[in-house]
């Protein structure tokens, strides 16, 4: 959970990388207290091994940085939670 403060922050920051401010600025900007948790975050193991991978990568969907991520079968589409956007698919030539 959130407090009042910290997704008052946490909000604003989301809202300068929508308007197009640099990701390293505006996390610079931000209070150790806020980045601290973001840094700590561990996701959880994964059930089961996942499929082969599909063959082709997702980039951000607005250009605005340098995400890579690949996709395995089995998997949805990864997401762009600033932008709220499924990454855009670049297929293998």
């Amino acid at each position: 959970m959130l407090s009042r403060d910290r997704r008052a922050a946490l909000e604003q920051a989301v809202r300068r990388l929508r308007e197009g401010a640099a990701f390293a600025e505006v996390f610079a900007s931000l209070d150790v207290s806020v980045t601290r948790p973001l840094r700590e975050r561990h996701a959880p193991p994964p059930v089961a091994a996942p499929g082969p991978p599909v063959p082709g990568t997702y980039l951000c969907p607005m250009s605005a940085c340098h995400r890579v991520e690949q996709r395995y079968a089995g998997q949805g589409p990864p997401e762009c939670l600033v932008h709220e956007r499924v990454l855009t698919f670049v297929p293998d030539a």
